[in-house]
């Protein structure tokens, strides 16, 4: 389900807060130990055990249905010895993994980075005796510059940061630490999302989406055709490519498209049928319909057409094997063959399909079919029931969140179909993988893309380059510029948190501009630059609103209209008492980050409030600035409700009523 406004959540927060203004680190550290060993993530586990054997959650050919997660000082594969790590520490670390992992089951690797990062912070506490109740920012900081030393499975220092970001939010919101965590990953990105000319890589380069247009009529050979259709797929809403990749074959919606409970007619009466197609979601999203624009209707359901039909043949396949368990397909006259029948080379060539005999013997190597001699001829015997077993050995569980019958999926494929370099193996169905798809859109050592074997270049003279994730990144783009709401976009796009549709924004500062000036022009717009608009000549507006609105861009409670290009920001960090802030009224993300903050700022200001009354130099001046802050967020609250103002109303909120009102009250103090 989508988490919209939750207001549960800032009611937690709070209760998070006062538990910490009531009760001692030591004891919010012990109740959050509590609640780890309680847990029942892991199944039945030790919870003091240095090393916990876990399920590993991997189908890979070769995996293990239990791995380890070594609560110790180094890696096991460093020390086999594995020195464990401070008992405190470590009760809290294997908390966080078992909470973790019972708020949403991961693969045993996600937890084993998360204890790589763990060792640093450990490493970085020495000072406090590896004692969380003890932990500052400054620990986080040291655990930061030690990941920039080394190389372990924690990842680059960008991907520790994030991950000691997690740890100190854990511990703030705890209670754990005397003072809150305010610890920022300062870590580069290992590769900025801008190119050196300023192109979001996130992005589709310019052009590309119109050289895959381009392509898409130039592919004729199966493999192609397929792929493309996948591709296409891909441009008609913000998928995931691995929702893709496990489409069941039924995955078609059709639904009479109604408004206000009443049916929606077309131009000549009928009745408008929308289109859907039905996924099993991931990444904690549910099954759902991901409903394709009127636009892309045409286009998603040829892609689905062709592709079912290009898949046929491996469906067919894997519904005879549902039909015959522990039996694999084989060419006629050879299937359902005994066991105990022995194959020559010609005839195994004829059972597997392979175009010429010499590839009988390589083929039976790679996949370990034990072969005899003939006892009359120089030549090797293969028994079916050997053949049959090393085919099954070939048929892997297929991975996701929803898995089925190997018939039920849409993209299934038979082996070595998209290679150039290998045989097609008819007996042997798979779903198509990532790897097929990026082999199509991005060339490598031995494989060109479509574009490069179409030679279709951008205008530096390179190939294009396209990745699956900016298709996805585009989609979004387009449905946050034709205004599309943030839960609507986050529902549409497979998210389960409407936060994150953030880091899919890539509405440039300009776009954002001309939508201001556009609410400005049409009176949905409040605030000192509106008032001084509406002042003006007619004739001088427009101009007017060049200047002040030239460039806007978002923040995490709403948006700024300074112009970084003319001055730097004279309030950096300080919004909520910047004249240049500006809120959406309405935005539900916005409001509730606004609801969070504002609990941060009344936790401050108890606290340099208890620093001024025990005349801690400065103490006033902290005092001063987060009731300042904490008067500006009540005024972007009271604006959200206010039912007066239309929600999409851009609201500039201007702080120095606020101010006067906070200096008014100081004097009365006085």
């Amino acid at each position: 389900m989508i988490r919209t406004v939750r207001r549960h959540r800032v009611s937690r927060v709070r209760s998070a807060v006062m538990a910490t203004l009531g009760q001692t680190p030591r004891q919010n550290y012990e109740r959050f130990v509590e609640a780890g060993r309680l847990s029942d993530a892991f199944g039945d586990i030790v919870f003091d055990d240095t090393i916990w054997k876990v399920p590993t959650r991997t189908n890979l050919p070769g995996g293990s249905a239990v791995g380890e997660l070594a609560f110790t000082v180094h890696s096991t594969s460093i020390d086999p010895g594995g020195r464990a790590l401070d008992k405190r520490f470590g009760d809290f670390l294997k908390t966080v993994v078992r909470l973790d992992h019972a708020k949403k089951p991961s693969h045993i690797n996600k937890h084993r980075r998360t204890i790589a990062v763990a060792r640093m912070l450990h490493e970085a506490s020495s000072d406090v005796g590896h004692d969380p109740c003890l932990f500052s920012t400054s620990t986080f900081k040291r655990a930061l510059d030690i990941s920039r030393t080394r190389r372990t499975e924690a990842g680059a220092p960008y991907e520790v940061g994030v991950n000691l970001q997690k740890f100190g939010k854990i511990m703030t919101d705890a209670g754990i630490t005397p003072h809150r965590i305010d610890f920022r990953n300062t870590a580069p990105r290992p590769r900025d999302v801008r190119s050196d000319d300023g192109e979001d890589r996130r992005m589709p380069a310019e052009g590309a989406l119109a050289a895959l247009a381009k392509a898409s009529q130039l592919v004729t050979t199966p493999k192609d055709v397929l792929r493309m259709r996948i591709v296409e797929l891909l441009t008609c809403a913000p998928w995931r490519i691995n929702d893709i990749l496990r489409l069941p074959v039924d995955c078609e919606v059709f639904e009479p498209a109604t408004r206000n409970g009443r049916p929606v007619l077309d131009a000549d009466g009928n009745q408008v049928v929308r289109y859907g197609i039905g996924y099993s979601g991931s990444k904690g999203f549910v099954a759902d319909i991901k409903w394709i624009p009127t636009a892309m209707v045409d286009v998603a359901r040829r892609a689905i057409r062709q592709i079912r039909e290009l898949t046929a043949d491996a469906r067919t396949v894997a519904k005879w094997m549902e039909a015959n368990p522990g039996r694999a397909w084989l060419a006629e006259p050879y299937r359902l063959s005994p066991p105990d029948r022995v194959l020559n080379r010609e005839e195994l060539r004829e059972a597997l399909g392979l175009p010429a005999v010499k590839l009988v013997a390589p083929l039976a190597r790679r996949f370990g079919i034990p072969r005899s001699p003939c006892s009359t001829e120089r030549k090797w015997r293969y028994r079916v029931g050997d053949v049959e077993a090393a085919l099954l050995r070939q048929h892997q569980p297929i991975q996701g969140d929803a898995p089925m019958e190997r018939s039920e999926y849409l993209l299934l494929v038979q082996r070595n179909c998209f290679s150039s370099a290998r045989e097609t193996i008819a007996s042997i169905v798979e779903v198509v993988d990532y790897g097929h798809v990026t082999d199509f859109l991005q060339s490598r050592p031995g494989v060109q893309s479509v574009f490069e074997r179409f030679d279709l270049r951008d205008a530096d003279g390179r190939h294009y380059v396209l990745k699956t994730h900016q298709v996805r990144h585009f989609v979004n783009t387009v449905a946050a510029e034709g205004g599309l709401g943030e839960i609507e976009r986050a529902k549409w796009s497979g998210r389960t948190d409407i936060q994150t549709n953030a880091a899919y924004d890539h509405e440039p500062g300009y776009k954002l501009a001309e939508k201001a000036r556009a609410l400005l022009a049409q009176g949905k717009m409040q605030g000192p630059v509106a008032d001084t608009y509406a002042g003006l000549p007619p004739v001088e507006r427009s101009a007017f609103s060049l200047v002040h609105l030239a460039t806007i861009h978002t923040t995490e409670i709403g948006l700024c209209v300074h112009d970084w290009a003319t001055a730097p920001c004279p309030h950096h960090g300080a919004c909520a008492d910047c004249r240049d802030c500006a809120i959406i009224k309405g935005d539900p993300v916005h409001r509730e980050r606004i609801e969070v903050l504002l609990e941060d700022e009344v936790t401050l200001i108890a606290r340099a409030t208890a620093e001024m009354d025990d005349g801690t130099y400065g103490a006033s001046n902290y005092l001063e600035h987060h009731r300042r802050m904490a008067a500006g967020y009540r005024r972007m609250l009271a604006t959200h409700d206010d039912a007066s103002i239309e929600d999409g109303t851009l609201v500039q909120i201007d702080p120095e009523p606020a101010r006067r009102g906070l200096l008014e009250e100081a004097e009365l103090l006085s």
